[in-house]
């Protein structure tokens, strides 16, 4: 099998990919990262250390995957595509603490996790199709990170860190902002990449805060899709129709509501997500003395 000599070459890449018989997909997004100084840039952001256990999401050829390698005894790497899992095995399978994990990463991560503990940093160039699919799943199944550093579609970026108020603050910015403070560590150009995308993508740093830690976190998934179920109705429209509605009496809704300072003819679009976490646990406190 024919190796890559330079990740920086998009010549040297095709020559691999040809040489092997890979093909790029569409449909699992993937685009490498060919500009060595945002690579540079993320391994910095992400600090691996010797003893740091790694999960890299999307390697591809292993642009990200060597530099990690030559700085951490334990990586693990989950690939979809099998054309990229066999060149994988071939490169990197004689490194000591490396694994590779194929399949959707949404699918295979929460058995890796049991099996082999969950991660301390992940890194990944994510596939724009699938990212918020991929951040949600952590999130949602608790696992968190000391560190996370990703590339995503600035679009998306932009939606994770948005603050209360503006057009791109949704119910993922609330769902990111709720366990992660996240920073935007720059933008990287279509250039950046082979295949050139039709969209600027973002670095991100994702480090995890306490503010999760003290609150019903079920219940605050169930209240965000709640307060968002439509953008331009208010609070008291969108929870008493959506689950809270159908599973919690209203007057305790509201008395919590009351209790956060929060106002019923506002709109989800202009609460912080320090507010959202207050009334859930006004609103938890209430219901339990209720039963």
């Amino acid at each position: 099998m024919k190796l890559i000599q330079n990740y920086d070459s998009v010549s040297d890449i095709r020559s691999v990919l040809d040489a092997n018989g890979l093909n790029m997909s569409k449909r699992f997004g993937q685009n490498f990262l060919i500009s060595p100084g945002a690579r540079s840039k993320i391994i910095d952001i992400l600090d691996p250390g010797p003893q740091s256990k790694i999960w890299e999401i999307g390697p591809g050829l292993g642009a990200m995957t060597h530099m990690v390698l030559n700085l951490s005894h334990s990586l693990t790497v989950f690939e979809i595509d099998y054309g990229f899992i066999k060149y994988l095995k071939e490169a990197f399978n004689l490194n000591s603490g490396f694994k590779i994990v194929s399949g959707d990463f949404v699918k295979t991560w929460g058995d890796i996790a049991l099996t082999d503990g969950k991660p301390e940093k992940i890194l990944g160039n994510l596939p724009y199709n699938s990212a918020s699919a991929i951040i949600s799943s952590l999130i949602e199944n608790n696992c968190i990170p000391e560190s996370m550093v990703v590339t995503v579609q600035k679009e998306m970026g932009q939606r994770m860190t948005s603050p209360p108020g503006s057009k791109n603050y949704s119910s993922f910015s609330m769902l990111c902002q709720y366990v992660f403070n996240v920073r935007n560590m720059g933008d990287l150009k279509s250039g950046s990449f082979y295949p050139s995308p039709d969209v600027t993508s973002t670095i991100l740093e994702l480090k995890p805060h306490n503010l999760y830690k003290e609150v019903n976190t079920q219940l605050y998934f169930k209240v965000i899709r709640d307060l968002f179920q439509s953008r331009r109705k208010t609070i008291k429209n969108n929870l008493s129709r959506g689950w809270l509605g159908g599973n919690i009496p209203w007057d305790i809704v509201e008395n919590a509501l009351m209790l956060t300072g929060i106002r019923p003819d506002d709109r989800g679009e202009n609460i912080p997500v320090s507010d959202v976490v207050k009334f859930v646990q006004n609103l938890d406190s209430l219901k339990t003395v209720e039963n």
